[in-house]
């Protein structure tokens, strides 16, 4: 703790929040802040580290002063559209090269920091699952042999304690000094050294060079076949690009990098990264052109500079600048500029697309302006599907804005709601276009634990009850209560007694009336009244629904995935 004092500061209170607040519900900036909270923990690492390396004291309002700027960016990194998950992972990628900061190349002891610093990481997530299991065992049998229920306490005290505080407090404890010896590497390494170049000469390497060779058949296929597969090459290339970069590092300290085969993966390694990164390159730039900038895409493309650039630079470089903090730095580079960029990138990108879109479209005029409903017909199918594609993107990233810019100098401008906007696309007459995508219309709906359920005038409680349904299933039963039955069929929840039907309630159709574009909704209120007459009430309370479509030429089915409880009076 006195060597990280601010960063086990700001665990603590990253701790202090989400055991207070377990539940965000609508308090999203408060959720982002943490995220920023990490950023900070471990931006404070890095300037402790770095101040070490220099002799100099840890700078502790500087880390003070970084740490609150990352909070407050954090808070608002929606409004500003900074990327989080980048950011965290720009500061994991420089945590090793703290170690020589301002310092010339010396790649042993750069390796040898950052293998401990990990093997410290992995020990901790380790020791946080064996933490984890203990305490719901433990839970599990004070329940059963003295009838108290733990799992309140467990999941909002114990588990964030142990998870948020504990384990990073005991991975900080395990970062090695910066002036620790690392001689033993050359000829004479510890065990867990040995056990890490072993798994990377006998595992890893041989399976990634055999991958290579299932790359390059691909890649000849895909030359042949004149087409490119969907989706496919950046699942295949990203995480070769990735395990294959982390094998060569593997096999730096000298006492297994002169092996045999170590030797033969080192040399051939970054040559065999070039066409896979160029695979990649081509995927993406095809991905991009069909359907604009999004994050995700432009991480990929980041993926793709950072592979070549490596690439050519370690296979044709001179040997004596292949300083391995190269390749965790320039990635860390590149997301510290996706973390700023990417979003502004894509909301501007996808809003030019749908401009254009709707121009070709013939849904807008040339000029910009947005036709009246009555006279828009739909000229051009293809940018009308581009546009529906971008505006979707929109909307789901709340860009509201953005939006009402394009219906500037319109008339009949339809509502901006952050969680309800379809009416845009009836609008747009863009309502009955359907986007070439084998996964659509995802939604996902909770509810607020926080807000309470008004269970007044009701008597019985019944459930918590699943199902899972697809459109052409056939009739299946959910439950029965008293003597009322629960069934299915399709989408459709039917409530019988004796026999008679009383009450049904059409899951798809609920999700449609909603109007929701939005992937994740928040129900103010899960009660849904069923059945309401003088003598018989059914409600039926969502706690959570996930519906999409999977759509292809031959059978089109809208899943439903549904818990709900039932509250009834009068059976």
């Amino acid at each position: 703790m006195t060597r990280f004092p601010v960063a086990v500061a700001l665990m603590a209170i990253f701790t202090v929040i989400i055991i207070i607040f377990d539940n965000f519900g609508n308090r999203e900036p408060l959720g982002r802040m943490l995220a920023g909270l990490i950023v900070g923990a471990y931006l404070s690492f890095c300037v402790t580290i770095a101040r070490e390396t220099q002799g100099k004291s840890p700078a502790i309002v500087l880390q003070i002063i970084i740490a609150l700027i990352c909070a407050s960016l954090a808070w608002f990194s929606e409004e500003l559209r900074i990327n989080l998950p980048m950011a965290i992972g720009a500061v994991l990628l420089i945590l090793g090269n703290m170690v020589l900061w301002r310092k010339s190349r010396d790649n042993l002891h750069v390796w040898d920091f950052t293998h401990k610093i990990w093997t410290g990481a992995v020990f901790a997530t380790v020791g946080s699952v064996i933490f984890t299991v203990g305490v719901f065992a433990i839970g599990a049998a004070m329940k059963s042999l003295f009838g108290v229920n733990m799992n309140d306490l467990i999941e909002h005290l114990i588990l964030p304690l142990g998870l948020g505080f504990l384990a990073p407090l005991y991975w900080l404890s395990t970062a090695p000094r910066v002036d620790e010896s690392y001689q033993e590497l050359h000829d004479n390494p510890g065990f867990v050294s040995k056990a890490v170049a072993f798994m990377g000469t006998w595992l890893l390497s041989p399976l990634t060079l055999i991958y290579a060779l299932i790359l390059i058949a691909y890649g000849i296929n895909i030359i042949v076949a004149g087409s490119l597969p969907k989706g496919e090459i950046a699942q295949l290339t990203t995480p070769f690009l990735l395990v294959g970069t982390l094998t060569w590092l593997v096999l730096e300290p000298p006492f297994i990098r002169t092996k045999a085969l170590a030797k033969l993966f080192r040399s051939l390694w970054f040559p065999l990264s070039i066409p896979a990164a160029l695979m990649l390159a081509i995927s993406v730039g095809v991905r991009i052109t069909e359907y604009g900038f999004t994050p995700e895409r432009i991480a990929l493309l980041l993926a793709v500079i950072w592979a070549i650039g490596l690439g050519i630079w370690f296979s044709f470089g001179p040997k004596a600048k292949r300083d391995i903090r190269l390749i965790p730095g320039t990635a860390a580079i590149l997301l510290f500029l996706g973390t700023f960029f990417s979003g502004l990138l894509s909301v501007q990108n996808q809003k030019s697309r749908a401009v254009s879109g709707l121009i070709e479209a013939g849904v807008m005029t040339n000029e910009g302006v947005v036709r009246n409903k009555d006279d828009i017909t739909i000229d051009n199918l293809q940018a009308a599907k581009k546009a529906k594609g971008s505006l979707t993107y929109l909307i789901r990233q709340d860009e509201d804005k953005v939006l009402r810019s394009l219906f500037s100098g319109a008339k009949n401008v339809p509502a901006f709601q952050k969680f309800n906007t379809a009416d845009i696309f009836e609008r747009l007459n863009l309502d009955d276009v359907v986007l070439d995508s084998r996964y659509n219309s995802g939604r996902s709906i909770i509810y607020d634990t926080k807000n309470s359920i008004d269970i007044s005038g009701f008597q019985q409680l019944h459930g918590r009850y699943s199902f899972y349904a697809a459109n052409n299933d056939n009739a299946r039963q959910i439950a029965i209560f008293n003597d009322v039955q629960i069934s299915s069929n399709g989408s459709i929840i039917s409530f019988s007694q004796n026999g008679n039907s009383i009450a049904e309630f059409d899951v798809q159709a609920y999700v449609s009336d909603l109007q929701i574009i939005k992937d994740r909704f928040i129900l103010d209120d899960p009660s849904i009244v069923i059945l309401n007459s003088e003598d018989k009430k059914i409600n039926l309370i969502i706690h959570s629904l996930n519906m999409w479509k999977v759509t292809n030429d031959e059978d089109p089915k809208t899943n439903i995935n549904l818990d709900f409880s039932i509250l009834t009076t009068g059976f």
